[in-house]
């Protein structure tokens, strides 16, 4: 029992270490991504976090297992290297034992994951989902960022505005808008100035908005036929980009949902959830034999062999997910496969590491 918390604390401290590194480099990755599409005028500034919030469980779904991998390569690669499975094993600890060790602590990161996989990632995704959808239906004056110049992603559209009060009054607001034209044809071009404005909803729920004392010029560049009109109020549309409902994202229908799903999108979702949890006792029992060496060679010997071919196991199932999507390969036999094959590499290790051992035990004459 002593023995077993011993290896549980010593795995549990690695893993959490590894995936805590792993994952701020991850979300650091994707918030820059975000970032940007708030600089551009895309997402509101206040969305930023609840959307990495959200997405923090799928960020988590193959950190987990990965994690955990290489705190067992990392936890029993040195015990070998400062002799104490050598010490372990002539006090009577077999390899056995040492498995049992191990699948119980995958018990315990298999549900962890299982939550995240099978019920928290799809509820998360249904937040963003509807923050996303929301943020279709914003306009661009709802995402202003006072002193940059902001385009739409129509790319016809450049707005400005100096300053944005707490009540939402812009100050100094520069707009220039392009028109369509032919082809080899100068754009005609609209731009607008004002010392203030703000948005107005009226009866009919449409909004406005609202420019005070500036100017307005129309016309298209290199003619002389410009217009200028000076005004005390002017008043736009505001029309907000449709956002068309499409179909829910897999990665976003209920666990519960899928079970009895006949459409190969649904059933190769299902497959990856499961499988994910499916991979957890596979790769630890891979990890057992990989990470034993000998004390003369350092314990990261075999890490980088490891690691390729525990992320060959990861992509084989990601590509074996996409063929079962499009139909590639029968839906009866899922991903299954790929986890028989990573089970039959695993028998064949342990079955070459024991005949080893075998030969190490015969006579000098004889080897």
């Amino acid at each position: 029992m002593i023995l077993s918390r011993y290896f549980a604390r010593e795995i549990f401290i690695t893993m959490f270490a590894v995936a805590g590194i792993v994952l701020v480099i991850s979300m650091g990755w994707r918030f820059s991504g975000y970032l940007e599409n708030a600089a551009a005028g895309l997402m509101s500034r206040e969305v930023l976090f609840a959307v990495m919030a959200y997405r923090l469980p799928g960020f988590l779904e193959l950190i987990i297992p990965v994690s955990f991998f290489l705190s067992i390569m990392l936890v029993h690669g040195r015990m070998h290297v400062d002799s104490e499975m050598i010490v372990l094993h002539a006090c009577g600890m077999s390899t056995w034992r040492l498995i049992q060790m191990t699948l119980l602590t995958a018990l315990a990161v298999m549900i962890m994951t299982a939550m995240i996989s099978l019920w928290l990632k799809p509820m998360a995704e249904q937040r963003v989902e509807t923050l996303l959808r929301d943020q279709h239906n914003l306009t661009e004056f709802d995402t202003l960022i006072p002193g940059r110049f902001q385009t739409l992603t129509s790319g016809k559209r450049v707005t400005y505005t100096e300053g944005i009060s707490d009540e939402g009054e812009l100050a100094r607001v520069f707009i220039n808008d392009y028109k369509e034209a032919a082809d080899n044809e100068p754009r005609e071009a609209v731009t607008v100035i004002a010392d203030s404005g703000k948005t107005q909803v009226d009866g009919a729920g449409r909004r406005f908005l609202v420019l005070n004392n500036g100017r307005r010029y129309q016309g298209k560049p290199g003619e002389k036929n410009y217009q200028s009109i000076e005004y005390e109020e002017y008043g736009q549309l505001i029309v907000s980009g449709a956002f068309i409902q499409g179909k829910k994202r897999r990665t976003a229908i209920p666990t519960s949902e899928l079970f009895g799903a006949t459409d190969a999108k649904a059933v190769s979702e299902l497959h990856w959830r499961v499988g994910v949890v499916l991979l957890i006792p596979v790769i630890a029992l891979l990890a057992i034999p990989l990470a034993r060496v000998n004390p003369r060679q350092g314990r990261f010997t075999r890490l980088v062999p490891a690691m390729i071919l525990c992320f060959v196991y990861i992509l084989a199932l990601s590509g074996a997910r996409t063929a079962l999507e499009k139909g590639d390969i029968p839906l009866d036999l899922g991903l299954w496969w790929v986890h028989g094959i990573a089970l039959g590499t695993t028998f064949l290790m342990y079955r070459l590491e024991w005949m080893g051992e075998k030969l190490n035990n015969l006579p000098m004459l004889f080897r």
